[in-house]
This record gives C-alpha cells, sequence and structure tokens, in this order.
C-alpha cells in the first residue's frame, strides 16, 4: 500500500473514531454514590452526591472548604477561589453536587470544577 492511501484511511479512521467520541461523550453521566461509597478507586473520577451542608470555612486565598454529609459519612467539598457560585450556601441546605475525587494529606476529598455542576435543594 502506498503512504497516501495509508494516510487518508489513518485521517478518516481518526475522525470517524472523534466524531464518535463526541456524539457519546454526551451519554456518559457521573456515578451518583453515597459519600460512605468514595474510596481511593474513584480518585480523580467525578462523581454526583446528594449531602447536607454542616459546616462552611473560607481560607485567606478565599477558597471554601464545604463540609458535606450525608446518612452514610462526611467529606469536604473544596471551592477554589476561580469558581463563582451565584449562591449563598448555608448550613444544614441540601445540595446535589458533581465533583472530582481527590485525596489531600490523606483524606479523600471533592473538587467543584464547574459552578453549573453543584444544584441547591
Amino acid at each position: 500500500m502506498n503512504d497516501k492511501k495509508m494516510f487518508k484511511i489513518s485521517l478518516i479512521t481518526t475522525i470517524i473514531g472523534l466524531v464518535g467520541i463526541m456524539i457519546l461523550s454526551g451519554y456518559v453521566n457521573p456515578e451518583t454514590l453515597t459519600i460512605d461509597k468514595i474510596d481511593k478507586s474513584k480518585i480523580d473520577n467525578q462523581v454526583e452526591i446528594n449531602a447536607t451542608i454542616s459546616s462552611i470555612t473560607q481560607t485567606k486565598s478565599n477558597t471554601k472548604i464545604i463540609k458535606l454529609n450525608d446518612e452514610t459519612g462526611t467529606i469536604n467539598l473544596v471551592i477554589f477561589s476561580g469558581v463563582e457560585i451565584n449562591h449563598n450556601l448555608k448550613i444544614n441546605q441540601e445540595i446535589t453536587v458533581v465533583a472530582r475525587v481527590t485525596q489531600y494529606n490523606g483524606n479523600l476529598e471533592l473538587i467543584l470544577e464547574e459552578p453549573r455542576n453543584i444544584v441547591f435543594s
């Protein structure tokens, strides 16, 4: 097979694969879990949880650390200063959040990457 033909086949295959990924990516949803089901196997994955805000702490750099709890456990949700939420956070408020699982100082936590990924009940 000559090089031009091989190049065309490779290019067409790549384009079809990319289009397929773009179409299917809309159907991939994060796993909905309770806090006790979030473990090290979930690190770097997005998860969805329904929880209640039990405390709110703001650091000097305007990072918010929100302690979330459900009937199974507690986990911190970190909202960095670059993520603007147009809603007041309140203790005892129920939320649904899609966030990335990370580990900091040996503890699992959630990182809110986009403001649209938090829904207030």
